[in-house]
C-alpha cells in the first residue's frame, strides 16, 4: 500500500481484465473516509481486514465511504461496508439510480441491453449470453447500500480538507470527483486515467452521446490546477493536462479509423465495427464493453451529422454521410 501524507491507496483484486482497483483511505481527526470499496468478495474484504492491520484502524474508526459512481468494482462492498461500519454512503443520484438500474435482481436491463445489442447486428449466440453475465455482477453489489446524495458545486470533507465536488461524466453518467484546491489533488475515480484510456459506453436508457459528455467534461476540467491525480486504475500521476490531450487525441484518431471503415465497407452494423476495432475472440464481459464503446463514438459520429444510421432488416446500419 502506497501513502501520500493523509492518503493510503489500497488495491483490491478484481476477477476480471482489470485486476486491480485502488481504492483510497484518507485518515483525519474523526476517523477515516473510504474512497471507493472494491467488489463483495471474500478476496477484497479480507484486503481491507489487512490494510486495517497495516494502518492501524477498525471499522468503528470509519467516519464515511464516498462513491465517484457505480459500476461495481467502486460501488460493490459499499453496502456491507455500510453494515460494518454504520458509516454514511455518499454518492451522486443519478449514479444510484443506474446501479439499481443495471445491479438490481429485479430489473429487464439484462433483456433490453441483449435485444439493444441484437438491433445493432449481435448474433443470438453472443447476444443470448447477456443476461446471465449481467446479472452475474448481482452478487457482487449486495447488500445495496442507503446512500446520501451528493452534487457537483459542493463541497465535502475527506479527512482533514475540503474537497470539491466535480461532476465529472462520461465514463458513467453521474460520475463524481473530488478536488483539493489547497493541494491541487484530484482524486478522480475513472475519470482519468494514466495508462488506459476510461470506457465510454453508450448504454439503454442512459446519456444518448456519452463520448460527446466525456469530450466536454475534459475540455472543461483541463483548466482545473491539478498537481496529483489519484486514479482507480494505474498509478498516481502528475501529467494531467499532458494526459487529457492524449485522451482527446486518442478519441479523434478512433472516431476516423471508425469513418473510414464505414467508407471502405459502403456500410456496417455496430457489431461488425466493433469486430474490426476490436476483434472477434473476446470474452461476453468485454465483448459487452467494447460494443458499449463502439456504440458510442458511432452514436457522436451520427449525432454531429458525420454518419447515418438506417434501419435495413430489423438492423441498423451506420455510414458515412
Amino acid at each position: 500500500m502506497n501513502r501520500w501524507e493523509d492518503i493510503v491507496q489500497v488495491p483490491l483484486p478484481l476477477p476480471f481484465a482489470l485486476k486491480i482497483i485502488h481504492a483510497y483511505l484518507i485518515k483525519g481527526e474523526q476517523g477515516y473516509t473510504i474512497i471507493d470499496t472494491g467488489l463483495h468478495t471474500e478476496e477484497d474484504l479480507s484486503t481491507w481486514k489487512q490494510a486495517q492491520k497495516e494502518v492501524g484502524w477498525s471499522w468503528q474508526d470509519v467516519e464515511k465511504i464516498v462513491l465517484t459512481h457505480y459500476h461495481p468494482d467502486h460501488y460493490g462492498l459499499a453496502g456491507k461496508l455500510q453494515q460494518l461500519t454504520g458509516a454514511p454512503v455518499y454518492m451522486s443520484e443519478t449514479d444510484y439510480q443506474q446501479a439499481k438500474l443495471f445491479l438490481d435482481r429485479e430489473s429487464d436491463m439484462p433483456e433490453i441491453m441483449a435485444d439493444f445489442y441484437r438491433k445493432h447486428g449481435m448474433g443470438e449466440e453472443r447476444a443470448s449470453q447477456i443476461p446471465g453475465h449481467l446479472r452475474s455482477f448481482c452478487r457482487w453489489v449486495e447488500p445495496h447500500p442507503e446512500p446520501t446524495f451528493i452534487k457537483d458545486g459542493t463541497s465535502i470533507r475527506l479527512g482533514d480538507r475540503d474537497y470539491v465536488i466535480y461532476h465529472t461524466p462520461g465514463h458513467a453518467d453521474g460520475h463524481l470527483s473530488f478536488f483539493d484546491p489547497e493541494r491541487g489533488w484530484l482524486i478522480g475515480g475513472d475519470f482519468l486515467l494514466p495508462k488506459i484510456s476510461p470506457n465510454i459506453s453508450l448504454w439503454p436508457k442512459c446519456n444518448p452521446n456519452p463520448l460527446g459528455t466525456y469530450l466536454q467534461t475534459l475540455t472543461e476540467m483541463k483548466s482545473l490546477p491539478v498537481k496529483k491525480v489519484f486514479p482507480s486504475h494505474g498509478p498516481v500521476f502528475d501529467h494531467y493536462v499532458e494526459r487529457i490531450g492524449q485522451l482527446q487525441q486518442h478519441h479523434a484518431e478512433r472516431l476516423q479509423k471508425m469513418e473510414d471503415f464505414l467508407i471502405q465497407t459502403g456500410g456496417a452494423t455496430a457489431f461488425e465495427v466493433c469486430t474490426y476495432l476490436f476483434g472477434a475472440d473476446l470474452s461476453i464481459h468485454n465483448l459487452r464493453f467494447a460494443m458499449a464503446e463502439t456504440l458510442a463514438h458511432l452514436e457522436y459520429l451520427r449525432l454531429a451529422d458525420e454518419i447515418t444510421r438506417l434501419e435495413k432488416e430489423n438492423r441498423y446500419i451506420y455510414s458515412v454521410v
